[in-house]
């Protein structure tokens, strides 16, 4: 039985291998190739994806070429010229259309227990598009191109579900982003011992000279958000044996330190309440099953700990957390760290009182106040009181069903874990989304709205199971 468990878990890693080279060959034509051969790249990489039922190796692919791939890529970095006089599009973006393409082409038709509320959200997107352009949208073409680039990645909610169409597949999925993810946590250590990217290294990009007193770096940051929820959903899951669950585990400290030594405050607090909160409220930590992982964790913190490097970066973290008292104390800034709260928050507030109903949607004056350091008040600014309630209430609605549908299971039921991890999780990225950046909109860039896509077709298909299950259907 246990070398079973063990085979199952290894038979996904083609999947990983592939991956690797594919990403690895796109590196190499990203940055070392002439344009030509970039663009003739990336066609045939769209091309096999159209005709290939590999749905989790080619997402996990092309949300690298944006996300980030051991610090090399990101926004804007592997694009295709479309018409001359406009900007590149991101291959994410193709990526995003022939994903569309395919769901309408299977004929699958999910149950998706929140599809009424999502067409409600499908509405108001629409509504903020025309409510924008009365509100005044100026400029050229690349202005209007803008608009639809922010509402293509939104279309991921209808494809995402009819294509990952059982557990296995994200499953799949989330094997890959785990190397992802500690790959990125590689990239991060490379940062903070040598004093350059990795891209810098290849040559490829040299930065201004930085302040060795402020470490910043944080990559991967979508991959980061998935490989967590992923480590945690599989560590909840039944029957898995200590070799299946040393690689999420060690995504889980992975995911923690790179929030730590980042020194960001929000992504900090929010890791650190949806890992304990887990541990407490979840199987994340079977004392009897992880006894080995711990005994091998324990020794590799507190050596890495010892490293001054290290340590003082940790110092550097514990500093800036130390600053949110300021803020109990009266001052918005944070001792002078925590503009968002003060100038940005007040300014893109002051937006929305001008038009506090309906915002000013994606216009000129929406693009204007519209600051991803301030989630919920650009929320405010562009769709107003009328959009901030509908979307806040989706998320509300889901954790609503996810709970009631919780509750309903027997005490000792396998499902019960993994469907508290959703709420657990929602709720400390709320906390990233309205301290540290916008996550949650209703238009955006793909790398943003796949975690999204993944995370809430997901949770309906575990609502589905747990549903079937109370209602003696064969799961």
């Amino acid at each position: 039985m246990e070398r079973n468990l063990v085979l199952r878990w290894f038979v996904g890693w083609p999947d990983l291998l592939k991956y690797l080279g594919l990403i690895s060959v796109t590196l190499a034509v990203t940055y070392y190739a002439p344009v030509s051969i970039r663009v003739i790249w990336y066609v045939i990489l769209l091309t096999a994806y159209f005709f290939s039922r590999n749905e989790p190796l080619w997402l996990a692919l092309f949300l690298s070429t944006s996300d980030g791939f051991f610090g090399f890529f990101g926004l804007y970095e592997a694009t295709i010229p479309l018409l001359p006089g406009l900007p590149a599009v991101e291959l994410l973006q193709f990526y995003v259309l022939i994903t569309i393409f395919k769901a309408a082409g299977r004929g699958v038709k999910p149950v998706l227990f929140y599809n009424r509320y999502l067409e409600i959200l499908l509405m108001f997107m629409i509504f903020s598009v025309v409510w924008g352009q009365m509100m005044g949208l100026t400029g050229g073409l690349n202005v209007y191109f803008r608009v639809v680039k922010g509402i293509i990645p939104m279309l991921l909610f209808y494809s995402i579900p009819r294509l990952f169409t059982d557990q296995g597949m994200y499953e799949r999925f989330f094997r890959i982003v785990f190397v992802v993810v500690l790959l990125a946590f590689a990239a991060q250590l490379f940062a903070l011992f040598t004093g350059m990217s990795t891209m810098e290294a290849g040559g490829i990009a040299i930065e201004e000279e930085k302040d060795r007193d402020e470490f910043r770096v944080f990559y991967n940051a979508s991959s980061t958000l998935l490989g967590l929820f992923g480590a945690l959903f599989i560590l909840n899951r039944g029957g898995s044996s200590p070799h299946s669950r040393l690689l999420p585990f060690a995504v889980l400290l992975a995911s923690m330190a790179m929030a730590l030594l980042s020194a960001t405050r929000g992504w900090i607090i929010s890791f650190s309440f949806i890992i304990v909160l887990s541990v407490i409220l979840t199987n994340v930590i079977r004392v009897k099953r992880n006894f080995r992982i711990v005994i091998i964790a324990l020794p590799l913190i507190i050596w890495a700990l010892s490293i001054p490097v290290i340590s003082n970066q940790i110092d550097y973290a514990r500093e800036r957390l130390e600053t949110m008292e300021a803020i109990s104390e009266g001052d918005l800034t944070a001792r002078g760290t925590l503009q968002r709260l003060d100038y940005r928050s007040q300014r893109t507030l002051g937006g929305w009182m001008e038009n506090p109903i309906f915002g000013w949607g994606l216009s000129d004056k929406g693009y204007d106040y519209l600051d991803d350091h301030v989630g919920n008040q650009s929320i405010l600014a562009l769709y107003g009181v009328a959009g901030f309630l509908l979307l806040n209430g989706f998320l509300v609605w889901f954790i609503y069903m996810i709970m009631g549908v919780y509750f309903r299971l027997p005490a000792k039921h396998p499902y019960r874990g993994g469907l508290v991890v959703f709420v657990i999780f929602l709720l400390g990225w709320f906390f990233i989304h309205s301290t540290s950046g916008q996550q949650f909109s209703f238009s955006g860039i793909p790398e943003k709205i796949i975690p999204q896509a993944v995370f809430f077709s997901f949770g309906a298909l575990q609502y589905n199971k747990a549903l079937n299950y109370l209602n003696g259907k064969k799961v």
